[in-house]
């Protein structure tokens, strides 16, 4: 079965050697670089404008495109975007004009397109589409809950290769805490803030990303009498977050849910669960689905809750121990290459059959 898979961003590679593996023949459109293969996976430059970083701004030419389909005649189009974001819209008209099946990944848990126009043409794309999927369950619920008996899946993209193995991790001294994200009201650091000044013994805390509600809360833990304790690293590069995960215990996500906002992927928590780091979340957005029975979970905007798993840790620092080792096992199980490749490749055969006369 031959694929071409159209994204903003690269898959996991690991995912596509996986399925290259299963007997999939994957081809990868790059929207920026050289054409390549590497093994048997095959990476095809189409040309493209706009911002390659901003899924909204990157069009890629429609015709490229086309020319690139009609060559390929792929068995199937894997097409990751929302309805009304350009990628989905080229895609979605390549396979149209070509009479090729094609399947959509969606990455928002809210919002959608503005004008009666784009909604029209962000609903072709979708009704079109033999299968729908999502980064997450939110996701694919904002995408696929007016569409029943489309073959559905949840496919988390985590944007980093998962180590193959984790240093053992001692039992520290006292917990050290982090948390990773543009440092505005919806990531509720004020909750935390305030369930850890109820919060006995010693601890730390790292956060890492910068935003407009940084003034207010180092003010907020100035207050509280925290600021020794707390250590701001500003914004960070994606890939220096490597050099964090040996020095800290357990990646802290008290996000809270808006109108307009939801978590959407958790990637970075992913991430730190693939390095051995245990998770405590809340249950906004993609947050939930990710950590299950791999970490700690509880309300949004329950400071009590939260102060209580803080405590916990707290007082037993073992036991961050014990949820690293539970994080890493359920991030391998449930979001590592091989569990991700074969409920890809299902999904895949699923629409296949569906969308064949």
């Amino acid at each position: 079965m031959r694929i071409l898979i159209l994204s903003p961003d690269l898959p996991s590679h690991g995912v596509v050697q996986t399925l290259a593996a299963q007997g999939v023949e994957p081809v990868v459109a790059l929207a920026t670089g050289e054409s390549r293969t590497h093994g048997v996976i095959r990476y095809e430059r189409v040309a493209s404008r706009g911002d390659h970083g901003d899924p909204l701004h990157l069009r890629w030419s429609k015709k490229a495109l086309r020319t690139l389909v009609r060559d390929l005649r792929p068995d199937l189009l894997h097409v990751v975007g929302d309805p009304w974001i350009p990628t989905a819209e080229s895609g979605a008209a390549a396979a149209r004009h070509l009479g090729i099946p094609y399947v959509l990944v969606g990455q928002s848990s809210v919002g959608g397109p503005n004008g009666l126009t784009a909604r029209w043409q962000a609903k072709r794309v979708r009704d079109g589409a033999a299968g729908l999927g999502g980064v997450s369950r939110t996701a694919l619920r904002h995408l696929a809950s007016n569409s029943p008996g489309v073959p559905t899946a949840v496919l988390p993209h985590p944007g980093f290769e998962i180590p193959l193995s984790t240093l053992d991790r001692p039992v520290p001294t006292f917990p050290t805490f982090l948390v990773v994200g543009r440092i505005v009201p919806e990531r509720g650091l004020d909750l935390l803030f305030d369930a850890l000044a109820t919060c006995f013994g010693e601890w730390r805390l790292r956060i890492v990303g910068t935003g407009p509600a940084q003034v207010a809360l180092e003010a907020h833990a100035q207050r509280l009498g925290l600021s020794s304790r707390i250590e701001w690293l500003g914004g960070l590069p994606r890939t220096e977050l490597a050099r964090l995960w040996p020095s800290v215990d357990l990646i802290v996500a008290p996000s809270r849910s808006t109108p307009t906002w939801v978590e959407p992927t958790g990637s970075v928590v992913m991430e730190a669960m693939a390095h051995g780091v245990g998770a405590l979340v809340t249950r906004c957005g993609a947050l939930p689905d990710i950590v299950g029975e791999g970490g700690m979970i509880i309300d949004e905007e329950d400071g009590e809750a939260l102060a209580r798993a803080l405590t916990g840790v707290i007082t037993d620092p073992s036991r961050v121990v014990a949820l690293g080792v539970a994080a890493r096992r359920r991030l391998l199980e449930q979001f590592g290459d091989g569990p991700l490749a074969g409920r890809m490749l299902l999904w895949w055969r699923e629409a296949r059959g569906q969308s064949t006369p």
